[in-house]
């Protein structure tokens, strides 16, 4: 995923920002900044890919070399946008705000971390006086409309006391929404936010600013405002170049192998932001067959993949583009206007499935095997597993070079040894361990959350270098069952619940281990509720009845 605080043609920060500060801000704007300012907007509106917000154009030089002043600058600077006044006109505020975004664009990561706190610390409150002088206003309307059949001032009055409320930054926030680029500036903002945030997470200041802006951005990206568009090979250049680039899943080698993932028995889909029209800001896609699918080199290789009349869609690969829209929820949305899409123009497909990765199960094995193997392994996949590894080695190690040694794999005893004993603790990892209340695999939870169902595991269903580090090869098949989706999201995020299907309840000895290691975890889970109806059983996630092994 592209850092666009560290690349980029937006960034130019460099040893000189550190003496950079802003200038002292104009009280009026001069004819050369707004034929600028104009100019950038028919620019945007021509070629919205090319532009950038905070690029400088020789107009109005805003960035002048100090280093005493610069905090101080910068708090200037960013009172003169908050709390410009109505006789200096509508403009004015605009060309402040792009001043603002100018500065910050020339700075680097640890630079940016100090406007973002100053941002966040002197500008995170509302101004008391406003407050008083609404509350007050309300007040008297209040009291002015006791009695009367049509209270017309109250609504004014609530809405002045509601915006009186608002944190400054909120208001700035909003007038760099309404600049050409400044969509994507706001979006690249949240990036660099989330980033310092890991360092210093417990910054209270930047915790409220990232939540807030978080919060502003949930409502400007919601799903009215969100345009779905299929990606094809006639869609243009530089929107394929991000779907290569942003591809986070599966990554695509060559264009040959894009034309084919967009070619017969394939689709593509993204949503796009009118603010961002040339950003495919989170993408899916579609391989359409005649049965689930267990095997994602199967579908990436297969040189024929059309098939007639395809009674089944499998999502193989959900991405998004944009690390500053963490926590909008984009990609549930995607999901369910794809389906709603193909049910209109391919009315033969009646299942729509997922093949997903299994992105934390490694991990969890690699903590879970160092702290206890005793808790996880039987007696008899103990000895198993050292018959055909050798006494000297431990079973928690010889499992653990599986991934990275993929010849191992390769080998049939090792296969039949470690298959069964992999399965059975992906699916206690799947369908056992959790997080608070919710499933601990990001994609899993990501998945149920949307109301899909569990459906299958897939041995070696990934066989390639990142499938096998990430789950040993393991994949797993989420079914978008359409008459549960909302039942099933609204009983995981009651109490945790997660729906499987009936084919992992009625699992056979002869079906596989990929079956009956659910089964498995289904006898295992603290309440189990048979929806026979259904076809479907619905667990809460735990472990409370696990056995000691």
């Amino acid at each position: 995923m592209r850092d666009d605080s560290k690349t980029g043609p937006q960034h130019r920060g460099t040893e000189e920002s550190k003496n950079f500060s802003p200038g002292i801000p104009p009280t009026e704007p001069t004819t050369a900044l707004v034929s600028a300012f104009w100019r950038d907007i028919m620019k945007f509106a021509r070629e919205p890919a090319l532009y950038s917000l905070g690029h400088t154009n020789g107009v109005g030089t805003t960035l002048t070399p100090s280093v005493a002043d610069g905090e101080k600058g910068l708090r200037r600077l960013l009172e003169a946008t908050m709390l410009s006044r109505r006789e200096q006109g509508d403009i004015l505020p605009s060309l402040l705000a792009r001043q603002c975004c100018e500065f910050y664009e020339s700075l680097d990561l640890s630079h940016r971390k100090d406007f973002l706190r100053t941002l966040g610390r002197d500008f995170g409150k509302c101004l008391a006086h406003q407050v008083v002088a609404s509350a007050q206003a309300y007040i008297d309307a209040v009291a002015a409309v006791c009695g009367t059949e049509i209270p017309t001032i109250l609504p004014r009055a609530e809405e002045t006391l509601r915006e009186s409320l608002r944190p400054l930054y909120e208001k700035f926030f909003d007038q760099i929404r309404g600049l050409p680029g400044g969509m994507p500036f706001l979006i690249t903002m949240r990036s660099n936010l989330l980033d310092i945030l890991k360092q210093e997470g417990s910054d209270p200041h930047l915790r409220a600013l990232n939540e807030s802006l978080k919060s502003q951005l949930k409502q400007w990206f919601g799903i009215g405002s969100l345009d779905l568009e299929r990606i094809s090979w006639d869609t243009s250049a530089s929107v394929l170049e991000k779907i290569v680039h942003y591809e986070a899943v599966h990554a695509v080698p060559t264009w040959q192998a894009l034309k084919q993932r967009l070619g017969p028995g394939r689709l593509c889909y993204a949503f796009f932001h009118k603010g961002m029209p040339q950003e495919p800001l989170t993408f899916v896609q579609i391989a359409l067959l005649k049965e689930v699918a267990g095997n994602v080199q199967d579908m990436l290789n297969n040189p024929h993949p059309e098939v007639i009349d395809p009674t089944v869609a499998i999502f193989y690969s959900i991405s998004s583009s944009q690390k500053g829209l963490a926590g909008v929820d984009l990609g549930n949305f995607l999901i369910k206007r794809v389906v709603t899409e193909l049910q209109t123009f391919l009315p033969t497909v009646s299942t729509f499935c997922t093949l997903s990765p299994i992105p934390g199960f490694r991990r969890w094995l690699t903590t879970a095997l160092n702290q206890d193997v005793s808790e996880l392994l039987t007696g008899e996949e103990s000895t198993s597993i050292k018959r055909f590894a050798g006494e000297k080695k431990s079973s928690a190690s010889s499992i653990l070079s599986v991934g990275k040694r993929s010849y191992f794999l390769a080998n049939r005893e090792t296969q039949e040894v470690l298959r069964p004993i992999l399965l059975r603790l992906c699916a206690r990892y799947l369908v056992l361990e959790k997080r608070r209340s919710l499933a601990l695999d990001p994609v899993g939870n990501f998945h149920i959350r949307n109301g899909a169902c569990m459906h299958r595991l897939n041995w070696m269903g990934d066989s390639s270098a990142k499938g096998l580090a990430q789950s040993f090869g393991i994949m797993v098949n989420y079914n978008y069952i359409l008459p549960l989706v909302e039942e099933n999201n609204q009983a995981y995020l009651v109490d945790g619940s997660i729906t499987l299907t009936n084919e992992c309840v009625n699992a056979k000895p002869d079906d596989g281990p990929e079956m009956t290691a659910l089964q498995w975890a289904v006898k295992q889970a603290p309440e189990a509720q048979r929806m026979d109806d259904r076809g479907v059983v619905r667990v809460r996630i735990g472990r409370d009845r696990v056995a000691n092994l």
